[in-house]
């Protein structure tokens, strides 16, 4: 039996959240789960469920069996977009004052266009050589780990 609209967005946004390396740099982020969620259904719901969402479609696509009151999601939604504003705000910040080009930033912005340029290649790997995906996941994962300890790691009160 096919799935109706509202249980194959809902797959959809479960798969996502399960992604490895979207779990790593969440966990790192400024966003919650929920924000993160929120926005996802916010700006992809319309793409996911192929059709027009309204906030309550939205607000029933939530984690949980019944979903969320439409005002408890805008509330969300809210948040979460502000705290997107505020990092990128903070991204402008360190590009304006040079501080992008700061060696310990570099590890960053070179993990962010390795990302962007392996994504396809990941999805290609997971189907046809699971063994393959893990490895190169586990490598990005730990690429991102050992540039924030690099960022974080060092003692420079000493």
């Amino acid at each position: 039996m096919p799935k109706g609209w509202h249980e194959g967005t809902r797959a959809v946004i479960v798969e996502t959240l399960r992604d490895r390396i979207l779990s790593a740099l969440l966990e790192r982020s400024n966003l919650t789960i929920t924000q993160f969620e929120t926005l996802l259904v916010d700006q992809l719901g319309h793409d996911m469920a192929n059709k027009r969402l309204t906030r309550g479609d939205m607000a029933q696509l939530r984690r949980d069996q019944r979903g969320i009151s439409r005002g408890s999601f805008n509330r969300t939604l809210t948040q979460a977009r502000q705290n997107v504003v505020e990092a990128i705000h903070t991204i402008l910040l360190l590009g304006y004052c040079g501080l992008t080009e700061s060696p310990s930033i570099a590890p960053f912005l070179e993990a962010s266009e390795r990302l962007k340029t392996s994504t396809s290649q990941l999805r290609d790997a997971a189907q046809s050589d699971p063994s393959v995906y893990q490895r190169t996941v586990d490598s990005i994962i730990e690429d991102l780990e050992n540039a924030f300890q690099a960022l974080f790691g060092r003692n420079r009160d000493t």
